[in-house]
């Protein structure tokens, strides 16, 4: 199966409110239908239209999940990734010769940081080098350098590289695919204000006053806003929580209906940790490090909290990290 299509539906021929409605829609699983195929057996055969094919992908994916074993190893992973992504295989002496280029600017500030990724799992320190995930980002930096864009390295990259490093069967492959990420869909996290990942966190606390009020005001009457907890899992798309199996098949959801759901995802998260937040005396001490995550439970909450929160909210969502 090619390529990308975009994961809105958008016409100018319609009037907003129903481009509204469309968009939010087009966001949200499609829950109605019926379909028998399985991810291997769609994406195995030429389709006979790519839309539909896509379409049909996203809710196997969010119905049935990608095959893995308990480690997280998929051999259909990463080229469902590169399907949603529509991302083509790169040549591998692009690679290189962006690599051999050396030390970008932000080398330094990559070498303070890497050491650090997913410092903790053992999956991850296992499969995946230091020096790869520096390669990595140094190779991004060109290329973004290359292209004229506002972009530099900035904290919290190296971990959004991470699954893509870890699900990859190349360090080619995990390049092209991260490349390709971060610029269609969150750009505005790697600008060198970052604005993007603050607008989310302003999002999380909308978004959970529109749907819990009483846990909003809780956290607010402890000074504790977004800012101060759900940075991290803001500008990685929860993928510093582990377990590392759980944070693809999250990110499975989030490659299929779009980035911009990890606010829902966080939010989610906050509302599954509802009792333990309001009895709690410090709540920080509860969100200094989110509970282990269970993709199918995040999912299920998250896509709950598209019909609960309004159209025009949930416009500031799909748009707050381009």
């Amino acid at each position: 199966m090619p390529a990308h299509t975009p994961h809105h539906i958008h016409s100018a021929s319609q009037p907003p409110a129903l481009q509204r409605y469309t968009r939010k829609a087009a966001s949200t699983a499609q829950l109605s239908q019926n379909q028998a195929a399985t991810i291997e057996g769609l994406i195995s055969k030429p389709p006979a239209s790519l839309t539909e094919a896509l379409q049909d992908l996203r809710y196997l994916i969010l119905t049935q999940g990608v095959a893995a074993d308990t480690d997280g190893n998929s051999n259909l992973r990463i080229y469902i990734w590169s399907i949603l992504l529509g991302v083509a295989p790169m040549r591998t002496n692009e690679y290189v010769t962006l690599v051999r280029r050396g030390a970008s600017s932000s080398y330094s500030k990559i070498r303070n940081d890497t050491f650090r990724t997913l410092a903790t799992d053992p999956l991850f320190r296992r499969r995946v080098s230091e020096s790869s995930i520096i390669r990595l980002l140094n190779a991004f930096q060109w290329k973004m350098k290359d292209t004229g864009e506002d972009a530099q390295y900035v904290q919290g990259m190296n971990v959004i590289a991470a699954p893509f490093l870890y699900a990859a069967r190349s360090e080619v492959e995990a390049f092209s695919l991260f490349a390709v990420f971060i610029q269609r869909e969150c750009p505005g996290y790697v600008r060198p204000t970052m604005e993007g990942v603050h607008s989310g966190l302003k999002l999380v606390d909308q978004v959970l006053e529109t749907v819990d009020q009483k846990l909003y005001t809780h956290l607010q009457s402890k000074f504790l806003t977004a800012e101060l907890y759900a940075f991290p899992s803001v500008l990685t798309l929860s993928a510093c929580t582990p377990p590392l199996p759980e944070v693809l098949k999250l990110w499975d959801f989030l490659l299929a209906y779009g980035a911009h759901l990890n606010i829902l995802c966080v939010v989610a998260q906050l509302l599954l940790m509802r009792d333990e937040l309001l009895t709690a005396q410090s709540p920080m001490k509860l969100l200094r490090q989110f509970p282990p995550l269970n993709a199918k439970t995040i999912i299920t909450a998250a896509v709950g909290l598209v019909k609960k929160i309004p159209s025009e909210l949930f416009d500031q969502v799909v748009d707050h990290a381009r």
